[in-house]
């Protein structure tokens, strides 16, 4: 296995591919981040070093919808991972790209920028020929990290506004089923259909078959069709995990406008006696 760059690493893209990542293991700033969640939360083993980054427990405030720490929490559970103000963080995820982009956004909407994920994830990983080990448990040193709010996550009244405004953009990266209301949603009690005003773009179609990014400009003309034309953009999902992919997206594409709308339909699509979030559908 490559481990040969022993300088501190300042990560310029947000995405970085397996073999650079090989290259870099030795780098004295670096943390690499697993953030699998459901199903794939429970590894003991993964790329070499990473730290567990349990967006299903800890590092949420809510358990079973994903919702962000507040600064001051996140930080020092960021510390207790032994992050560091000046560390270049590389997370991934166990399915190939679906909660590695949560953890991204977090870290970027708490200022940090020298975080990016692995493309593809564990599989691409393991297809490049590399190896997986045990997950480093710590303890830990007590890291630096400092958090500094961008307020990049939205609530749903600043969500109901900027879908009805003209320079904004709601996307939906639900499925066109649950997007039209179709379909059943994962969680009881939910009702269906979409944020009036938003538009549709699934995060799988951001996707190739392998789990990581389609092409740049395949990637780029997804997201400017989302977009029409507009330049920020709000992404929603079920419960704010992969509407971070759809940010990512974005900010790839050239995009600087984004934020994501934390409570997603989970809470958008709950029981809604008062009418303050109206639900529209397409059959």
């Amino acid at each position: 296995m490559m481990t040969t760059s022993l300088e501190a690493l300042t990560l310029r893209f947000p995405i970085v591919g397996a073999q650079w990542l090989a290259a870099h293991l030795a780098a004295p700033n670096l943390i690499i981040l697993d953030a699998s969640v459901g199903e794939f939360s429970g590894a003991t083993t993964g790329v070499p070093g990473a730290r567990r980054f349990d967006i299903d427990g800890p590092m949420s405030a809510d358990d079973g919808v994903h919702t962000m720490l507040p600064a001051d929490v996140f930080e020092q559970r960021v510390r207790a991972l032994g992050v560091n103000r000046d560390s270049a963080i590389v997370i991934y995820d166990r399915q190939g790209l679906f909660s590695a982009a949560r953890g991204w956004f977090m870290f970027v909407a708490m200022g940090h920028d020298n975080v990016a994920i692995l493309d593809g994830g564990l599989p691409a990983w393991l297809e490049a020929g590399f190896n997986e080990l045990p997950l480093n448990r710590g303890p830990f040193t007590t890291g630096s990290f400092v958090a500094e709010d961008r307020e990049l996550f939205v609530d749903a009244l600043t969500t109901k506004a900027l879908a009805q405004h003209q320079s904004a953009q709601v996307i939906d990266v639900r499925s066109a089923g649950r997007f039209a209301g179709v379909e059943p949603e994962p969680r009881d009690g939910l009702r269906a259909g979409h944020i009036p005003g938003s538009v549709n773009l699934p995060f799988t179609s951001l996707l190739d078959d392998q789990g990581a990014f389609v092409a740049p400009e395949q990637l780029r003309q997804a997201v400017d069709a989302a977009a029409d034309g507009r330049q920020t953009l709000v992404f929603s999902c079920g419960s704010g995990v992969t509407a971070c992919i759809g940010a990512l997206a974005a900010y790839v594409s050239g995009y600087t406008e984004i934020a994501v709308y934390d409570g997603s339909w989970a809470e958008w699509g709950a029981a809604d006696p008062a009418g303050v979030r109206p639900v529209e559908q397409k059959r």
